[in-house]
């Protein structure tokens, strides 16, 4: 059995928190891996220490810690790794694992890395976060970091950028063990539709999908967007111009309150978390997606919303490359005058976005499930890295 480690996994709070971890792991169990996942799931609690152990939906174990201080024992992997070598299979009647595959190198992948020495097992890690690259320079966390990596069988990133990235930041790592195993997604839950945005179209729908989490601030640029919409409001107002946007989180107030201050609250919508039925709608009603993002490992929603026949106007970095073509949308600085700038170009000529074929096929779950199967293949066969 593979065991799966992961700090970022969806529930009812966080409904879209990890879902691409998710996906990976269900296209690795339809082809027929043996693989069981644990949830570390580390939150603020009222008592000094609360510890369960639970099942989920898709039979995923959760590790529930609520705790005063929950963050010294989510930067500190140890006590987990601890607390797991004992209980794994009283808790859950598994025997121990032959190989782990971490989701993530900070926490997962430093869990992995003392699990794997206490277990005597290999571990591979598939890499998602953007800062991943960054982190092997932390001033607390770079050595655990670049040990976490330096000890892994494999690695994985779920990009060519990622793993360029990756590289440079770990030069000691022979290139062999770098493979880009990418997202899984299922676009055929995005059908495409056919249409045109039409040139100076009298009503515009924008649409946004990003979570709305503190984190993402720096990141996920929705001011920007909002301050976008308000140019466009200023140089255009015989245009109904609407923003809609799908996520939740802390952030919104923030958000909102910027609308107001701008004064185009009128003109913008927040719709919440959605599912992908309901998401899909909104890709096939909408004119524009747009996706102003300092950074992406992937960029899951501007695929789907390409595939949905959604014209985009995305950031211009490496994650958006090959799929944001001219006949697709554009690519463009981060900053609100060049996304009104794009949205104007557009709106200015119309487009209409050709059917994706090779995408849907390159990254639907059977294809990234069985490149996983093979990955394991050589895992399972492999001594520990210590």
């Amino acid at each position: 059995m593979i065991l799966w480690l992961t700090y970022w996994y969806p529930d009812d709070q966080n409904p879209i928190r990890g879902n691409f971890i998710r996906a990976q792991w269900l296209a690795a169990k339809q082809a027929g891996v043996n693989c069981e996942l644990l949830f570390v799931d580390m939150a603020l609690g009222p008592k000094m220490l609360d510890v369960s152990w639970e099942r989920g939906d898709e039979g995923e174990y959760i590790l529930k810690v609520r705790s005063r201080m929950w963050k010294t024992l989510y930067h500190t992997p140890i006590w987990a790794a601890n607390l797991i070598a004992k209980k794994w299979t009283k808790k859950t009647g598994l025997a121990e694992p032959v190989a782990l595959h971490a989701q993530v190198v900070f926490p997962a992948g430093l869990l992995a890395e003392q699990l794997g020495r206490r277990w005597n097992v290999p571990y591979a890690i598939t890499e998602h976060w953007s800062k991943a690259g960054r982190w092997t320079k932390h001033k607390l966390f770079g050595k655990r970091v670049r040990t976490a990596y330096q000890f892994a069988s494999a690695i994985h990133p779920v990009s060519e950028h990622l793993k360029a990235e990756l590289q440079a930041a770990l030069p000691a790592i022979g290139a062999s063990r770098f493979q880009v195993i990418p997202n899984a997604c299922d676009l055929g839950r995005f059908p495409h539709v056919q249409k045109v945005f039409e040139p100076h179209a009298k009503r515009v729908i924008l649409l946004g999908v990003a979570s709305l989490i503190p984190a993402n601030a720096r990141i996920k640029r929705v001011d920007l967007v909002l301050e976008a919409l308000a140019e466009l409001i200023r140089l255009h107002p015989e245009v109904e111009w609407t923003y809609r946007h799908v996520g939740e989180g802390a952030r919104l107030k923030r958000l909102q309150d910027l609308a107001i201050g701008l004064g185009i609250q009128e003109h913008v919508e927040w719709l919440g978390a959605m599912d992908a039925k309901a998401l899909h709608a909104e890709y096939a009603a909408a004119d524009l997606f747009l996706q102003p993002s300092k950074t992406e490992t992937f960029g899951i929603v501007v695929l789907e919303a390409l595939h949905s026949g959604l014209p985009v106007v995305v950031s211009d970095i490496p994650a958006f490359e090959h799929w944001v073509t001219a006949e697709r949308g554009l690519r463009v600085d981060l900053s609100a005058k060049s996304i009104s700038a794009g949205i104007l170009e557009l709106w200015g000529r119309g487009i209409s976005v050709p059917a994706l074929t090779l995408e849907a096929k390159k990254y639907a779950p059977t294809s990234v499930g069985a490149q996983l199967k093979e990955s394991y293949q050589k895992l399972v066969g492999a001594r520990p890295s210590r």
